[in-house]
């Protein structure tokens, strides 16, 4: 274990009340100078909430925090301008000048510079509205990493980052640690609190309910301590006779790095086929093209028949999505639960009655929804802006999976989102394969693909590099595909 220098920040007695709900209830918690600090913990727990409060962003109710120098927060839910380029993000307040002007050149260098250092490829001219989810999280770290804190605190950093960049930050925050700075990472991927942490807290419920050092507990230790108990087995798979469900034919959308060059690949009905490849490579693309939401070119089919149409008419004709990004492109945050769930779905019974919204219809729907994916809200009124970013993810695959899709699109379905909530996430993907539909499941997270996939294809630079079915998943040769290799 890295020996310490003494604490960089020491929180006292934290609570935090958000009306009569407690978010965080007495916790302490103490972030030593060169080490890395694991927090877990259920969606809900209270982590986000008390980061917040450790970077300042946010007041306790009672209790105090104490620190030695800048602490830096990198979010969950990405805090960047999206019509600003790279560079004017990671140096916006500290912009350097020549004479009264802005220094964009300096600037740009300062990225470059930054990016090398840290191992987190970016192009500094790109401008965040463009990028892939995976692209803009580096963004969010290396903006706090600019700033040099003292401590720095991360909220689910490696929820998008492909195997390799999750090593090479964690090899980042080594470095940052051996220099002297505490960092604490908020993370639900059990296995990267073991192989990099130093320390581990558990809250559940508000509360603290495990402490310890890495190097004395487990997995299976760390993860009842979330969930209270055993994690939820995976739903069993059933044999099924697969049928013509989707199929696409030299399928090619985007431009430049990102773009999708000429895909050919069918998922049938009563299959979950697994896309696995590095972010950037075409996933995005390739899962908007059949969305609707972006021109492409090249042959879509579902059940033998054309598939065309805005996203409206691939809703109607049983294609439903999870995207990428639940908060800009899934939810209306002000929106209570139950109008989320309507959305796609409102024109249309047994959600629309005559010219208008069926309310007891919607009020049905979302209950169930709350009920099948353990939704933690109030009510079913609850503003899914008050929800943790998990409940937010439950609440869209939910919506998703609610009305017997025949092909779901599945962009990182269980980002974000803690051991128990993610085994219920697959188990429901599975039960939609079970029942007949077709699912796209695209993840960065190679052990979910391998866990739940009946077949996996690889891609890479927007084009097939191989196929594997279950019978012959070959872990080394997926990661070799993944980085490139013949």
């Amino acid at each position: 274990m890295v020996e310490t220098a003494g604490a960089a920040l020491e929180a006292i007695g934290i609570v935090k009340r958000f009306g009569t709900l407690v978010a965080v209830d007495g916790v302490d918690l103490e972030l030593a100078r060169g080490e890395i600090h694991a927090l877990c913990g259920e969606n809900g727990a209270g982590k986000s909430t008390l980061a917040r409060i450790l970077a300042g962003a946010l007041a306790p109710s009672a209790g105090r925090v104490a620190s030695d120098g800048p602490v830096g927060l990198v979010h969950q839910h990405f805090e960047l301008v999206d019509r600003l380029r790279v560079w004017e993000n990671v140096v916006l307040g500290r912009e350097p000048r020549r004479g009264l002007r802005l220094d964009a050149a300096a600037a740009r260098e300062r990225v470059r510079s930054l990016a090398r250092e840290y191992a987190l490829d970016v192009d500094p001219d790109a401008v965040v509205e463009s990028l892939p989810v995976g692209i803009a999280q580096r963004v969010e770290i290396l903006r706090e990493l600019a700033r040099e804190p003292s401590t720095l605190v991360l909220d689910e950093p490696t929820a998008v980052l492909a195997p390799r960049e999750i090593d090479a930050l964690f090899a980042t925050l080594r470095s940052l640690a051996a220099r002297g700075a505490a960092i604490m990472v908020i993370t639900h991927k059990l296995q990267e609190v073991i192989s990099h942490a130093n320390r581990v807290t558990v809250m559940r419920g508000g509360r603290v309910v495990l402490r310890a050092a890495t190097a004395e507990t487990s997995l299976d230790a760390i993860a009842r301590a979330m969930v209270g108990g055993d994690v939820p087995a995976l739903a069993t798979r059933r044999a099924v006779t697969p049928h013509a469900a989707f199929a696409a034919r030299d399928l090619r959308a985007g431009d430049g790095a990102h773009a999708l060059r000429g895909a050919s690949f069918e998922v049938r009905g009563g299959e979950i086929v697994g896309i696995a490849g590095v972010e950037g490579n075409g996933q995005s693309a390739l899962c908007d093209a059949i969305a609707g939401v972006v021109p492409y070119a090249g042959e879509m089919t579902l059940d033998g028949e054309p598939l065309r149409g805005n996203p409206g008419a691939r809703t109607a004709a049983g294609v439903r999505t999870i995207p990428q990004d639940r908060q800009r492109e899934a939810l209306v945050l002000p929106w209570s639960i139950a109008r989320n769930v309507a959305l796609g779905d409102h024109t249309r019974p047994p959600l629309r009655r005559g010219w208008s919204l069926d309310r007891q219809a919607c009020d049905a729907l979302a209950t169930e929804i709350v009920r099948r994916f353990d939704v933690r809200a109030a009510s079913i009124r609850t503003s899914v802006a008050a929800l943790s970013g998990g409940n937010q993810q439950k609440v869209v695959v939910g919506r998703a999976l609610a009305h017997e899709p025949r092909v779901v699109i599945a962009y990182q379905p269980t980002r974000g989102i803690d051991v128990g909530a993610a085994s219920l996430v697959q188990s429901r993907l599975i039960e939609a394969r079970n029942a007949g539909a077709a699912v796209l499941l695209v993840s960065f997270e190679l052990d979910e693909l391998l866990a739940v996939a009946d077949r996996i294809l690889v891609l890479y630079r927007g084009a097939i590099a191989g196929e594997f079915v279950r019978e012959g998943f070959d872990r080394a040769r997926i990661g070799a595909l993944m980085a490139g290799a013949a």
